[in-house]
């Protein structure tokens, strides 16, 4: 199954990912995220690293929004890219391990997460979320 595609969009970058339950859409849309922003040249492989981060959320749709803003924040904050994720829900509680690496530079500079045209859906055993980010 793709996990991840790029949608047209006239200005800022849109995503649709794909899961076979929720949290692997939501791995999914932040791998799309991720790719979009780095090159693999970029990564400092002999930099790892790891974190815990905690989302609680009023809703679905908050949730997704959240989580990906809270790892732009950090990617931002540490000049870190993360490309494995463990995720833990409870209703619209979100715990999750991260981990990646330092980055030397970023090729796409995303600035925020957006709730326009925001879709997160079940349909057909089959998950979809689309997201629309800032550039």
């Amino acid at each position: 199954m793709e996990q991840y595609e790029n949608l047209e969009h006239t200005a800022d970058l849109k995503i649709r990912a794909f899961g076979k339950d929720k949290k692997e859409v939501f791995v999914n849309m932040a791998k799309g995220m991720f790719d979009n922003m780095i090159d693999n040249e970029s990564l400092l492989k002999d930099q790892p690293i790891k974190r815990e981060i905690r989302i609680d959320s009023v809703d679905l749709q908050s949730l997704l929004v959240d989580f990906l803003s809270e790892l732009l924040y950090l990617s931002d904050t540490n000049d870190e890219i993360y490309n494995k994720f463990e995720l833990i829900f409870k209703d619209l509680e979100l715990k999750a391990t991260i981990a990646g690496y330092k980055v030397e530079k970023i090729k796409l500079d995303i600035k925020a997460v957006t709730y326009n045209d925001l879709v997160i859906k079940e349909k057909d055993n089959q998950w979809i979320a689309e997201v629309v980010f800032d550039i």
